[in-house]
Parts: C-alpha cells; sequence; structure tokens
C-alpha cells in the first residue's frame, strides 16, 4: 500500500449492487464524482431498466459500470432488520372425531449492524 500525500483527497469506498455478476467494492478519490441513471437517458424502457453508475475525475469520465443496481458509500453505518419467528401448534381430537388447533407464537426483532467490508474480508 502506498502512502497518501497530504495534498491528496482521502480515497472513498463504495459498495456496488450489480443485476448480474459479483457485487464489488469500488474506491475512488474524494474529489471524484459519482454519477448514477439510466444507461441512456433520453431512450425510452426496452424492457429492462438498466442502469450505470459512472465514474468522473473533473470532466475526464473515468470509468463506467453498467447493470447497476445501486451503491452505498461504505462509510455510511447501515443495520438490517432481523426478525425471527419461533412457535408451536398442537392438535387436540375429541371423542367425536373432531380435531382443534392451539397455537402459540413468538416474534422477536433486532437491528443488526453491518460490517465495514459486506464481503466478510479482514483487514491485515
Amino acid at each position: 500500500m502506498t502512502r497518501q500525500r497530504e495534498d491528496q483527497p482521502p480515497d472513498v469506498a463504495y459498495y456496488v449492487s450489480v443485476g448480474r455478476g459479483e457485487d464489488f467494492v469500488l474506491t475512488v478519490k474524494a474529489d471524484w464524482k459519482i454519477t448514477f441513471g439510466a444507461v441512456n437517458p433520453g431512450a425510452p424502457p426496452h424492457g429492462r431498466d438498466l442502469h450505470c453508475l459512472r465514474v468522473w475525475e473533473g470532466e475526464k469520465l473515468r470509468a463506467v459500470f453498467c447493470d447497476v443496481r445501486g451503491f452505498r458509500d461504505l462509510s455510511l453505518p447501515l443495520a438490517r432488520k432481523v426478525s425471527r419467528e419461533t412457535g408451536a401448534t398442537t392438535w387436540t381430537r375429541d371423542d367425536m372425531g373432531n380435531f382443534e388447533q392451539s397455537q402459540k407464537r413468538q416474534i422477536e426483532e433486532s437491528y443488526v449492524r453491518e460490517e465495514a467490508d459486506p464481503f466478510g474480508r479482514i483487514d491485515d
């Protein structure tokens, strides 16, 4: 890893979610611009809503990633809601052959903070 000079802007890492293929992390300079929009903004939709992530260094287009579903800055904290349901059902039968159901359910909900690296890698 190269040491960053003080006059250079810091790097920003983005998690990029794509429709097909593997999601990835994109790291760019903080003063670069990221835009997200339709592949061809003026064209009518053609069955699929295809979007691109564009990376700009000033006026210079540095990269275009197509079929992007969404992206986020990894420095933003994110928590996901997790629900867990447990329960039991009991069926009883009377002398006439009729069945009766009794049921207990419990739902537990919590928020789990997502780690900075969505791929689960550990920084050395």
